[in-house]
């Protein structure tokens, strides 16, 4: 007999596998923010933000670029394994805010993706 379970709790127990899986330890009093250690970088991650916390002087962050209706566990998550799997995609989206990129670097071009970002930036 299967439980049901809501979008939200899977999204939650999906980002607890994966960061048992990377390495990072979640923000005592943080909700879903979790420290990083990927390369020679440390990030804290949050469902709306990624901060490089490597270098406290010269700390930078952005915003993450989602689906509005995806979960904020299930942001976290991707955001927590495609850093672990390649830590110099930070400097990217810091460069290019608002667009995705893949796990290997290169620029996600989805049909319609772009569209779709230019209406949701500028509605």
């Amino acid at each position: 007999m299967q439980t049901k379970c809501t979008p939200a709790q899977r999204a939650a127990e999906y980002l607890k596998r994966v960061a048992a899986l990377t390495g990072a330890e979640q923000v005592r009093g943080g909700g879903d923010s979790y420290c990083l250690a990927a390369g020679r970088r440390n990030f804290l991650v949050d469902y709306k933000f990624v901060r490089d916390i490597s270098h406290h002087s010269k700390s930078t962050c952005f915003s993450i670029a989602t689906d509005p209706d995806m979960p904020s566990p299930e942001v976290v998550a991707s955001a927590l394994l495609q850093l672990k799997n390649n830590p110099r995609l930070f400097k990217k989206w810091r460069k290019q805010p608002g667009y995705t990129f893949k796990a290997n670097g290169k620029m996600f071009r989805g049909a319609g993706w772009e569209e779709a970002l230019q209406r949701r930036l500028y509605l």
